[in-house]
């Protein structure tokens, strides 16, 4: 009896466990996401997206924030706002832009900032018993109302029934926002009465179910750990992350800091940085580059809020070298996709988090195992911080070798911030730098580029996205530093462009290569190769 019990026990334990791990997060999340939250209307929305493109900043999702249905969560769009609201899904869907809409559990009997107070389908949800606390109406941010029982399978599945309006292509998830929060510490439910804590993963965790079942390839945003109310989405059924509302300033960095770290810490796999914050102190010209820097080094860049959506959350209001800082944070977070996907997937299947060995002292992590950063949250750039305890780290601009748990005293300039990569470091990345005429047509979806950093032997299964979905195929890459043996394991479809950095010795030739070229300035080897060529060697002198 006891050895059954225990058998059945470790069964349950361990889906306990693996129901821990996050999901797969699409690779075009992981990207740069913007928003306004002054005028709330469809000029507003298209006008901040093209701000950015005619910049050429890239743009991967826009959200569309409240209001922008008749009434709270009634899923009816309010024509005032949005004359053509599928004109401007399409807008978006032609630029490669995808539409997030924001929404929380709640529907009103009293509305704030909506043409409608009441809901249409206020007396519908309270005549079915759709709510929680035995529908009572609650004051909440945004006005009165019930919010939906998600405990309930028909409150689930006439929830369903309500997204279903405006969830159509191009639409690509939601920004769950939070409104349970507001509904007492105690909630009553359809079984029975629970702590609000407990009572919350019910609502995220129908949202996503909602969206990955209706397109694999959706999201949502929630938030994971908040200083605004706690834990409130589950780790299993996130998406992407972002830690509720920030100001602008230095202590709105701190605060996001520390939020993004404990939300790390519980094994939430994709949080984003809500750059230069949502409310309260707008960001200045330093404080916003420091905040996108950031930003660049978690999984997402978060752009939009009420304090200063068309000027101190846009760069070019601070001038145009910040406009340069700040594409180039763009630019720099949106080649390392790969990898962070890739370092999701890993999450996806053993646990963990992107953002790993945080300092909260130091305000320093990893972004997956090979990327260091410490984050500057004062004035002048002046910092001091240790590199992590284990390994050879080098400087990712300067190509400056230092060993493990080296104190760095430096000031950096607003052009500049710590950014350390492990030596033996095998890091995919998507560059046009290294793209030669003559492998034009490999770039794209099927070609990748591979940093890698010689360090003796290493080897690193990465698992790369077909195309910008949850889709990945994976490569087994192996590089012998000694022998000079570099070699690809995987599917023949893709080819690669590898760039090997801080080459001591003269290399003469490299053997089953496409192509090759060796940089002496520089110390860069850089190899094109095929997939199917699986045993490149290289010679040094």
């Amino acid at each position: 009896m006891n050895k059954v019990f225990i058998f059945l026990l470790g069964i349950v334990l361990c889906g306990a466990l693996r129901a821990q791990y996050p999901p797969i997060t699409p690779a075009w999340a992981l990207g740069h996401i913007v928003w306004e939250d002054s005028l709330n209307t469809q000029d507003g929305a298209q006008l901040i997206v093209n701000e950015y493109l005619k910049r050429d900043i890239p743009v991967n999702a826009v959200i569309i924030d409240s209001p922008w249905s008749t009434a709270y969560n009634n899923f009816e769009w309010d024509s005032s706002r949005y004359p053509s609201h599928d004109k401007m899904i399409d807008f978006f869907s032609e630029k490669n832009v995808k539409v997030i809409l924001w929404l929380t559990g709640v529907v009103n009997n009293k509305s704030k900032d909506t043409k409608l107070q009441k809901s249409s389908t206020f007396d519908e949800v309270v005549n079915a018993n759709l709510g929680i606390n035995k529908n009572m109406v609650t004051p909440w941010w945004k006005g009165e109302g019930i919010h939906i029982d998600f405990t309930n399978p028909r409150a689930v599945t006439w929830w369903s029934q309500q997204l279903d309006k405006v969830f159509r292509d191009g639409v690509y998830g939601w920004k769950v926002d939070q409104g349970e929060f507001w509904f007492g510490d105690i909630v009553e439910t359809s079984i029975g009465k629970m702590s609000n804590e407990l009572f919350r993963p019910y609502y995220y965790d129908a949202m996503f179910d909602y969206t990955v079942k209706r397109n694999p390839n959706a999201i949502i945003i929630a938030r994971p750990y908040s200083h605004q109310g706690g834990f409130a989405a589950s780790v299993e059924k996130m998406n992407l992350g972002w830690c509720g509302d920030f100001s602008g300033d230095w202590d709105g960095l701190k605060l996001q800091i520390q939020n993004i770290y404990k939300s790390s810490q519980r094994g939430y796999g994709a949080i984003g940085c809500e750059v230069a914050g949502f409310y309260g102190v707008k960001a200045d010209k330093e404080s916003f580059v420091r905040y996108a820097q950031f930003g660049s080094m978690t999984a997402c860049m978060i752009n939009g809020g009420e304090n200063g959506a068309f000027s101190n959350h846009l760069p070019w209001w601070h001038g145009k070298d910040i406009e340069k800082i700040y594409k180039g944070c763009v630019e720099f977070h949106n080649s390392l996709i790969p990898y962070l996907f890739s370092t999701l997937v890993d999450c996806h299947l053993y646990g963990g988090s992107l953002i790993k060995n945080m300092s909260f002292n130091e305000e320093s992590h990893l972004v997956g195992d090979y990327f260091f950063t410490k984050i500057i949250t004062s004035k002048g750039g002046s910092v001091s911080f240790h590199l992590p305890s284990e390994g050879e780290w080098i400087d990712f601009f300067s190509g400056q070798k230092y060993k493990a748990g080296s104190v760095i005293n430096r000031i950096y300039s607003l052009t500049e911030f710590p950014l350390f990569v492990k030596a033996g470091a095998i890091i995919p990345v998507q560059s046009k730098k290294y793209i030669k005429n003559s492998i034009d047509k490999r770039s794209g979806e099927n070609h990748v580029t591979i940093l890698l950093y010689p360090n003796g032997v290493s080897c690193r299964t990465l698992h790369l996205p077909c195309g910008d979905g949850t889709e990945y195929e994976d490569y087994l890459i192996s590089y012998d530093d000694i022998k000079g043996r570099l070699n690809v394991y995987g599917k023949d479809n893709k080819s690669f462009t590898f760039v090997l950095r801080g080459i001591n010795s003269v290399v003469k030739e490299v053997k089953n290569a496409s192509s090759w070229e060796f940089d002496r300035k520089n110390k860069e080897l850089v190899i094109h190769v095929e997939s199917d060529k699986t045993n490149i060697e290289i010679f040094k002198e």
